[in-house]
């Protein structure tokens, strides 16, 4: 009964942290007008035309897992033209973080103590810069990651190795195998936990136990994606999914860097520019990691030890192997900021450590309004609530949009910063935007939405442009007539929006 009651109030406790951190730190939150980020937007807009029967690498192209679109279109059933759907979904899955982020730390400290480290820990991986806007596909996989890090350090930490349970074994590998069906750039870090699974048990001279230990992990994996194999197959539509997810990702959105020059880049950038934009989450996370892997005072077992670096070093090396160094990418690295939690209160003397334990509970408190405080006036994303729906170009494009009778939208050679979102429509192309890829690596976005807008098979155009240069498109402007711009402000810099309206288009 007592677990149950822990279990509970555990629940309870994490996802209110992570629902009060989350309304100020996420544009997906109430208090913000939109997200404008084209991300968000995009996965946004796939996971709606899910929901209305669309399969997406079929009839819709995009790049990211189907999973990462399934949540989206469940969000979309709470709330259709808004993200507040979205934001209890990035609640909920923080809040699965957090349950098992708790149960790391409470690994080392008591019940208190614990609780107090995950406020910690909330604040200081939502309010790192590369959390960016809210809503990435990082968000979604954290709570995996936490929870398998939490598998294989109890595992360890218990000493009785060669006995990993085989339903221990399968819930990793379904784990593993789920971030696949997100993001599978972020799958090296369960390559890593394997790794040292094995590890363990070839030292212990358990050669067969660790044959097993595999084959039930990797069958956990391929549980994981039987019902989308299953679904793409009904619909017709696997070998798309097969060509566009994993061919297409692998073959086109890469770096032709070599690897080592891309690690050296990234880790440069790292610390050069995402720790001097952050610096006391950049001090915590190189002293945290620094000082949990040599010090004894934190951790004493070097199998424990192991099982943090060799997967991190593993998620590293799938992450930023390929050369892409997209800033929120970056995200999928934050829960390791725990370590430098865990090794300044382990480092503290035992004095004001058992102040802070028994005072725990009053400090978590007070911290939590403190942290709320902070974050309402300084957090990177509050100035996106000193605008009003009104003066958004996404509101005021859809309103003049939705005065024409069923029309249609195509958001032309950039991403989608949610229009088709604002103004309530699906789009009716395959290419509904310009992705990230180079036009000499990749061109057939490109050629298409000049084809669409060639032939007039859309009724109303939306695109970025340059605010400081007059902007000309002979293609665009020979069957369409400009009808609204606006400059707005986006990631650091002002752009011009502008929406073109297809000539001769009656209302």
């Amino acid at each position: 009964m007592n677990i149950k009651k822990d279990f509970i109030k555990t629940l309870v406790f994490t996802v209110l942290i992570s629902g009060i951190f989350l309304f100020f730190a996420s544009k997906s939150s109430p208090i913000y007008p939109l997200n404008d980020w084209v991300d968000a937007n995009a996965i946004f807009t796939v996971g709606k035309s899910m929901m209305d029967g669309k399969v997406v690498y079929k009839d819709i192209f995009e790049q990211k897992g189907p999973t990462l679109y399934l949540i989206h279109g469940v969000g979309s059933l709470i709330s259709h033209n808004t993200f507040i759907g979205i934001y209890l979904m990035e609640v909920i899955a923080f809040a699965f973080f957090l349950f098992f982020g708790r149960r790391i730390f409470r690994l080392y400290f008591n019940a208190q103590l614990s609780s107090l480290s995950t406020i910690l820990l909330a604040f200081f991986m939502v309010n790192v810069t590369n959390f960016v806007h809210g809503d990435s596909a990082e968000e979604y996989c954290i709570p995996l990651l936490g929870a398998s890090l939490f598998y294989l350090i109890r595992y360890l930490k218990e000493g009785n190795r060669s006995l990993m349970s085989f339903k221990m074994l399968l819930v990793n590998g379904i784990l593993a195998g789920s971030v696949i069906w997100i993001k599978y750039s972020m799958i090296g870090f369960w390559f890593g936990w394997m790794l040292v699974v094995l590890f363990t048990l070839l030292i212990d001279k358990k050669i067969f136990r660790a044959f097993q230990a595999s084959m039930v992990f990797l069958f956990g994996m391929v549980l994981s994606g039987i019902p989308w194999l299953v679904y793409f197959y009904s619909v017709d539509g696997l070998s798309d999914f097969i060509e566009v997810y994993f061919i297409t990702n692998i073959k086109y959105y890469a770096s032709s860097n070599g690897m080592l020059m891309n690690l050296v880049t990234i880790i440069g950038k790292i610390i050069l520019v995402y720790f001097r934009q952050n610096p006391v989450f950049g001090i915590l996370f190189i002293g945290g990691l620094i000082g949990f892997m040599l010090t004894q005072k934190v951790e004493s077992n070097k199998n424990v030890k192991l099982a943090i670096i060799v997967p991190f070093l593993f998620l590293f090396l799938s992450v930023y192997g390929g050369g892409i160094r997209l800033d929120y990418y970056f995200q999928i690295f934050t829960p390791f900021v725990f370590l430098g939690i865990l090794f300044i209160l382990k480092m503290l003397p035992d004095s004001l450590k058992n102040i802070i334990q028994n005072k725990a509970n009053y400090f978590s408190i007070g911290i939590v309004l403190i942290l709320c405080a902070f974050m309402n006036f300084n957090h990177h994303n509050t100035y996106m609530r000193d605008y009003t729906k009104d003066e958004l170009f996404q509101y005021q494009f859809a309103d003049y949009i939705n005065e024409y009778s069923n029309p249609t939208l195509l958001n032309y050679m950039f991403l989608d910063m949610g229009v088709y979102n604002t103004a309530n429509i699906e789009p009716t192309t395959f290419y509904y935007m310009k992705h990230n890829f180079d036009y000499d690596v990749y061109p057939f976005d490109v050629d298409a939405l000049n084809s669409y807008v060639r032939n007039k098979e859309i009724d109303f155009v939306v695109l970025r442009a340059n605010a400081d240069k007059p902007y000309a498109n002979e293609l665009l402007e020979a069957n369409y007539t400009l009808v609204m711009e606006k400059n707005q402000y986006y990631e650091e810099e002002i752009h011009r929006f502008m929406l073109y309206k297809l000539k001769g288009l009656e209302k």
